[in-house]
C-alpha cells in the first residue's frame, strides 16, 4: 500500500494523502497496517534524500534500477533504519520477494546483498559525519536534512545559518497535531479533558496543540477536527476581533479558517475554485455562504469589509504535513505563484470597501511570496497601510511555519 501511495505520489504527481487514500481504499484494514502504510509513506518522503545517499554508498547507479523496485528498495532502508519495531529480516524478506516480481530482472541477489550491508551500519547510519565524507557543506546539508538543493541555498541565503538549520531540522519530523472544537456538539465537555491533557502544548480559543502523533482511545462521534495550530496563531496575529463584516474568505478550501473566523463571531461568506473543496466546507459549517470562483478574477455577491487572502503558495513552510512538496516544488513554481498572489491581491484591493483590510495568510518560507509580496503591493498603492505583519518563531516547536499580513486598502 506504500509503495503504492508513494509511485502515485512520485511519478503521478498526486499529493501523498490523495494517494494513500486511494491506497487504503482497497476494504476493511487492520489499523496497524493503516497506521504503518502511513508512516512508511510520510516518513520515506521526509528522507528520502538521506535515504538515497545512504543507498549511493553501495549501488554504483541506483538510478538505473527501474522506478518501482528502486523505490521498493529505498522503502526497506527505511523501515531498517529508521523503525526499530519492525525486524531487520522482516524488512529484507519483503523487498526480496517484491524484486522477484520483475520478472527477468534478477534483482533479488542484488536487493538482499544491498539490504544486508545497509543494516550492518548501525550507529553510522545517524551519525552526521557519515553524511560529510568528500561533501562541500551545501552538499552535507542537502544530504543529512533530505532537501533539494536550491531549497537550502534559499533558506541559508534568505534567513541565515542558525534560523535556516531550525527550518531544516523542523521539517524532518511530523508537526504538533492541531484541533479545532468549534461546532462540536461535545465541545464543552471535550475542552475540558484536552485541557487536562498533561501534554497540551498551547491553547488558543477552541483549538489545541498537541504532540505529533497523540492518539484517542476513542475518536468522539463526530470525529474532531484538525487544524494546524499554526495557521490558528497566524489569524490570531492580525486580531480578526477588529475585522469588518462581513469577511469575504475568498481562498477557503475546506473552510479550516473560516471555522476561525466563526468562532470570532464575524459574518462570513466563502469561494474557492475547487467545488470538492466546498463541498467539504458546506458540509462541515452549513451555515456559510459559498459560490465557486477564482480569487484572481472573483465578483463577490456582497461588498465585503474584510477580505481573507489564504493565498496559494509553495508550501515551503509545511514540509513537515507535506514532506512530498520539497520533492516536486522547482524554483519556477516559486516565481509563477508569486505572480499568481499578486494577481489576487489585486483583485481582491478593487473589491473591499474603501478603508475595509485584506488579510494575508501563507504556509510558505519564501519571502517573495511573503514580505516581497506586501512591499510591491504597497508599492503600487502608496495609499494603503500594512497595520501588522507577523511570521512562526523558529523556535515555536510546532513544526509548521507561517506568515500574515494586515493590510488597510484606501
Amino acid at each position: 500500500m506504500a509503495l503504492e501511495a508513494l509511485f502515485r505520489c512520485l511519478f503521478s504527481k498526486q499529493d501523498i494523502q490523495a494517494a494513500l487514500d486511494v491506497a487504503l481504499s482497497s476494504g476493511n484494514i487492520d489499523p496497524r497496517d493503516v497506521g504503518l502504510a502511513t508512516e512508511l509513506s510520510y516518513g520515506y518522503l521526509r528522507l528520502m534524500g538521506r535515504i538515497d545517499y545512504v543507498l549511493s554508498r553501495f549501488l554504483q547507479d541506483p538510478g538505473k534500477l527501474p522506478p518501482k523496485m528502486r523505490l521498493a528498495m529505498g522503502v526497506a532502508v527505511y523501515e531498517i533504519l529508521f523503525l526499530n519495531k519492525v525486524p531487520t529480516y522482516a524488512s529484507v524478506d519483503w523487498a526480496v520477494e517484491f524484486a522477484k516480481t520483475k520478472p527477468g530482472a534478477r534483482l533479488s541477489g542484488l536487493f538482499n546483498a544491498v539490504l544486508r550491508r545497509i543494516s550492518e551500519l548501525g550507529d553510522r547510519a545517524h551519525d552526521k559525519n557519515f553524511y560529510r565524507e568528500n561533501a562541500s557543506l551545501p552538499e552535507f546539508l542537502k544530504r543529512w536534512y533530505s532537501c533539494p538543493q536550491w531549497m537550502v541555498d534559499l533558506w541559508w541565503r534568505t534567513y541565515g545559518e542558525e534560523t535556516a538549520l531550525q527550518y531544516l531540522e523542523a521539517q524532518l519530523s511530523p508537526p504538533a497535531m492541531g484541533i479545532n472544537l468549534y461546532g462540536h456538539p461535545d465541545a464543552d465537555e471535550l475542552f475540558s479533558d484536552l485541557a487536562a491533557l498533561p501534554e497540551v502544548m498551547d491553547i488558543e480559543g477552541m483549538s489545541f496543540a498537541l504532540p505529533p502523533g497523540t492518539s484517542f482511545e476513542e475518536e468522539p462521534v463526530p470525529p474532531l477536527a484538525r487544524q494546524s495550530f499554526a495557521a490558528r496563531q497566524a489569524i490570531e496575529a492580525l486580531n480578526p476581533d477588529s475585522w469588518a463584516s462581513p469577511v469575504w474568505d475568498a481562498c477557503a478550501g475546506r473552510g479550516g479558517k473560516t471555522r476561525i473566523l466563526l468562532e470570532h463571531g464575524l459574518k462570513v461568506f466563502a469561494s474557492d475554485p475547487h467545488k470538492g473543496r466546498l463541498s467539504a466546507l458546506s458540509r462541515e459549517l452549513p451555515e456559510v455562504e459559498t459560490f465557486e470562483a477564482n480569487a484572481a478574477t472573483a465578483v463577490p455577491p456582497h461588498e465585503p469589509g474584510t477580505i481573507l487572502l489564504d493565498l496559494p503558495c509553495s508550501g515551503l513552510g509545511v514540509l513537515s504535513r507535506r514532506p512530498d512538496t520539497k520533492w516536486k516544488r522547482k524554483t519556477k513554481d516559486l516565481d509563477d505563484l508569486a505572480k499568481l498572489q499578486a494577481e489576487i491581491l489585486e483583485n481582491a484591493a478593487q473589491r473591499v470597501k474603501r478603508g475595509g483590510q485584506i488579510a494575508i495568510i501563507t504556509c510558505t518560507l519564501n519571502p517573495d511570496e511573503n514580505e516581497g509580496l506586501v512591499a510591491n503591493f504597497l508599492k503600487a498603492h502608496p495609499d494603503s497601510v500594512l497595520e501588522t505583519e507577523w511570521t512562526t518563531s523558529p523556535h515555536s516547536g510546532l513544526g509548521e511555519f507561517f506568515y500574515s499580513a494586515l493590510l488597510t486598502v484606501k
